[in-house]
């Protein structure tokens, strides 16, 4: 990371200010300053290591279709009369991958909980939003089959409708 002069000024008083309100953790902001004033550029990345990659707007809008999707598939099942085949289960949210789709799970918890939406998943799913498997290729083909309804039909499915939805495979 390069950073010009002003912005190591910049950093150099916002440091002293953190030293300051956090004297729990004065040391700890004490030595990144001391690192930016000095120049130590090998050390400038290390004040951003707590920063993630983060999600695109794409990808944000993305998962919040798939939310969307099961809060269509969820209120299409409570519609039904008398379901054969379906349980609350079989429209409950699995989730995204832990290992691979990590930053999309981290999203879903942070869009459910921290932003409180979607009450009706969170019961759901126990706050547990870890499917233990990569879910985005199955989402992404369940998406473009649940994005042929209309609107009006999306929260109206019928038990085929959904059952087609939700078996749809991924690959």
């Amino acid at each position: 990371m390069k950073l010009d002069t002003k912005e190591r000024l910049s950093l150099s008083f916002q440091l002293k200010i953190l030293e300051k309100l956090y004297p729990e953790e004065a040391e700890y902001y004490a030595n990144h300053r001391k690192a930016i004033e000095d120049g130590y550029e090998l050390h400038y990345s290390w004040l951003t290591e707590h920063l993630s990659d983060g999600l695109t707007s794409d990808e944000c809008t993305e998962v919040l279709d798939i939310l969307d999707m099961y809060t269509g598939l969820y209120y299409s099942f409570q519609a039904l009369k008398d379901p054969k085949e379906l349980t609350i289960e079989s429209v409950r949210f699995p989730g995204f991958d832990g290992n691979n789709e990590i930053m999309r799970m981290a999203y879903t918890k942070y869009f459910i909980e921290d932003l409180d939406r979607f009450e009706w998943i969170k019961k759901l799913t126990n706050g547990y939003y870890n499917s233990h498997m990569r879910m985005i290729p199955k989402y992404q083909k369940m998406l473009s089959r649940f994005k042929d309804y209309s609107i009006e039909e999306r929260h109206s499915l019928n038990e085929g409708q959904i059952k087609e939805l939700i078996e749809t495979t991924g690959y």
